[in-house]
């Protein structure tokens, strides 16, 4: 098992960030640091190094954000953030998407439309960090969650800092494994993408595990 080269950020979708920033510091040992908002999606984030310029996001629904960025296409329903999946899950926080990083995002969607998946279109988005600056990227938002959440999100931070810059190392992404009723068709993806180090291994549901060091030893979440 390893991990792409170009992985970004695991993003785990909680009904409440204070109750995710809780279940970090509990199951990891390590307490995140609040991100800021999304004002297009209605969400907003806390973060977690996972070291070599990746990181954990906890994303959960801003319950300060105005009614009509909540109701945006662009993020809730995608990272498992619509009432019923939240209502099913509980308040216990889960992996629902992965990003990888490209400077070339056009190009790999073209790609994965070949291989037979839509991964989206491009669209900017941007925040405010807890310091009042402002970080921007440009990211591909699937219609759906492409491949039940087995397939990579793409992300362009352009000149912005990356968020996981001044975050204390103080865990590490020691592995990744994806399950899928059929790994071929999430191979063929993941090679049209540029993402090879990932474990696809055929399981009943699709499901991406990872193993993450830190206080509490490798904890697989």
């Amino acid at each position: 098992m390893g991990v792409p080269a170009d992985l970004d950020h695991l993003v785990f979708a909680c009904s409440d960030l204070d109750s995710g920033i809780a279940w970090a510091e509990r199951t990891l040992g390590v307490r995140p640091s609040r991100g800021g908002a999304h004002p297009q999606w209605g969400t907003h984030n806390a973060l977690l190094s996972l070291g070599r310029g990746r990181y954990l996001e906890l994303l959960a629904p801003d319950p300060g954000a105005a009614a009509a960025g909540r109701a945006n296409e662009g993020g809730r329903a995608l990272f498992g953030l619509d009432a019923a999946a939240l209502a099913s899950a509980g308040r216990e926080p889960r992996l629902t998407a992965w990003m990888t990083r490209s400077r070339t995002i056009e190009t790999l969607l073209g790609n994965a439309l070949r291989a037979g998946c839509d991964l989206g279109r491009v669209h900017a988005g941007s925040r405010l960090r807890a310091d009042g600056t402002e970080i921007t990227w440009q990211i591909a938002v699937p219609p759906v969650r492409p491949l039940g959440g087995c397939a990579p999100w793409l992300i362009d931070w352009g000149w912005s800092e990356h968020p996981s810059a001044g975050l204390p190392e103080v865990a590490r992404l020691d592995w990744m494994e994806v399950t899928h009723p059929e790994p071929a068709r999430v191979r063929a993806v993941l090679e049209a993408v540029n993402c090879p180090g990932v474990e696809v291994r055929e399981g009943p549901e699709p499901r991406v595990s990872a193993g993450i060091a830190c206080a509490r030893g490798v904890v697989v979440v």
